[in-house]
């Protein structure tokens, strides 16, 4: 592994053993399982490999990692690891994508210390500076043997800066709500529009907070609901007309009511790397940028973090 942290290789985390050239298709399951076998024969004995197996399930079903181009990064933090762990998987028939993306060639799986999250995103730039070219993709799912992609991949290693800002990922067009606006208006934005979440700001544009679907959804539902289930049959529909009502009531509730406080933020300048850690230590799907008087100046969402660490 390369000493200099300002330095990264990407052959530093994987050999030839660690590739699986697969001609057939397989499903999202057996292709997990495959790669995620691969490193715990070589490189992990006494790990369990159904845990790891489910632990990146989860991941992929939380936020699917596939990035465009014909790429996706699977990965997962695993408590134990000394050091990062690399597989990759070639489908020259392409596994089909969801929204008219190109079919995936390239599976690049991650396996990374709990306590390193920020190393994902430096072999993330790593990937990055091999796949820079636009046919660097299809070229590496022509070749034949796990030897032949290792002397591609090194012969085109470029050293790595590990320094990119919050600045150089962002997008400045944000759609906000105010926090006295009506509920209703968070519930137009995500059933017409598809949006997942909106920041709330104040009238000096001061980031207060933030409403997604799953905020949203929690506001109206008491906890515990389905807990209740079984002992509710007979008052079910009574239940879920009182919900309706609830949901017919959005004109009159305020955003500020639902929205949750604990969001993800950082500043113009803080380094990527460590907007990767926030973002996988707090779960979140979007990070906010903001000012020195915490005023909204941005956002990047999860996927755009992912295809622009990818793209520059």
């Amino acid at each position: 592994m390369a000493e200099n942290t300002n330095t990264l290789y990407l052959s530093s985390f994987f050999n030839e053993a660690d590739i699986v050239i697969e001609q057939i298709v397989p499903s999202n399951f057996n292709l997990i399982h495959r790669l995620v076998g691969c490193l715990v024969n070589r490189h992990l004995p006494g790990a369990n490999l159904e845990t790891i197996v489910d632990m990146v399930l989860r991941r992929e079903r939380m936020a699917p990692t596939i990035v465009g181009d014909g790429v996706m990064l699977p990965h997962a933090r695993i408590e134990g690891l000394d050091r990062p762990y690399l597989a990759l998987g070639i489908y020259p028939a392409g596994i089909p994508s969801p929204e008219g993306q190109p079919p995936v060639k390239l599976v690049f799986l991650l396996l990374v210390p709990e306590k390193e999250p920020a190393r994902y995103l430096q072999i993330l730039r790593a990937i990055a500076n091999l796949l820079r070219d636009t046919c660097a993709v299809e070229r590496l799912a022509a070749l034949q043997t796990p030897e032949e992609v290792m002397l591609a991949l090194r012969r085109k290693e470029l050293k790595l800066p590990d320094y990119i800002c919050a600045g150089d990922l962002m997008e400045t067009s944000v759609e906000t709500l105010h926090m006295g606006a009506p509920l209703s208006e968070a519930f137009e934005a995500f059933m017409m529009r598809g949006v997942q979440e909106l920041p709330i700001v104040d009238e000096a544009r001061h980031l207060v907070g933030a409403i997604g679907t799953r905020a949203l959804l929690g506001s109206f539902i008491p906890t515990g609901l389905r807990k209740l289930f079984p002992k509710m049959q007979g008052h079910l529909d009574d239940t879920m007309e009182s919900l309706a009502e609830r949901l017919r009531e959005t004109s009159t509730t305020r955003v500020c009511e639902a929205m949750e406080d604990r969001i993800c933020t950082c500043q113009v300048e803080t380094p990527a790397r460590e907007i990767a850690a926030d973002l996988a230590e707090n779960n979140a799907t979007v990070c906010y940028v903001l000012d020195a008087d915490r005023k909204l100046v941005g956002a990047i969402p999860l996927a755009r973090f992912f295809r622009r660490i990818l793209k520059d």
